[in-house]
């Protein structure tokens, strides 16, 4: 686990590999009370319905450590709510508009917890991070697992800036 101090809002607080690399002690280390997970290249692959390896226990053992977790994402709503059933029926917010604040609003809501004490773990500086840094939440960032197939000249040039940005920050190790 990485802090990295910084406000800016493009920069995680928080570096990891994967998304299960990541204990519920790390959590509570960061003063996270409550989780809202990406789905797309987080815990699945772009567009996918089939979930990471490790993923569903990852949730399973977060949750017995007394830590909600719901997915907050910009894909449609069938696919949320299917990969929802498969993580043992989590809440979710999906086309959440990440990353508006509103998505990350809705998400603690329905946690019951403050937007504050809310990690938010993906895989994108300028939805998941930026919109974790502005609405106040705990910005986490898990490492991409391929270029995105959907969109994939936008997403090429999007992981290019993110690519120059870590690196402009010092945090090139962390790609």
């Amino acid at each position: 686990m990485t802090d990295t101090s910084f406000t800016d809002d493009l920069l995680p607080k928080y570096f990891f590999d994967h998304i299960t690399d990541i204990t519920p002690e790390d959590l509570a280390a960061m003063g996270a009370r409550a989780v809202a997970i990406d789905i797309d290249n987080t815990i699945a692959h772009d567009g996918a319905f089939h979930l990471f390896h490790g993923v569903r226990a990852w949730v399973k053992r977060v949750r017995e450590a007394g830590i909600p977790v719901i997915i907050l994402t910009n894909t449609f709503p069938l696919r949320a709510k299917f990969i929802s059933r498969v993580l043992g029926r989590l809440p979710y917010v999906a086309n959440a508009e990440k990353p508006r604040q509103k998505g990350f609003q809705k998400a603690a809501e329905k946690l019951g917890v403050p937007v504050g004490e809310m990690a938010m773990i993906g895989d994108q500086l300028f939805t998941d991070i930026k919109g974790a840094n502005e609405a106040g939440a705990i910005p986490v960032r898990v490492k991409f697992r391929r270029p995105e197939i959907f969109g994939y000249f936008h997403y090429k040039k999007l992981r290019r800036k993110e690519k120059k940005y870590l690196i402009s920050k010092g945090h090139g190790d962390k790609l």
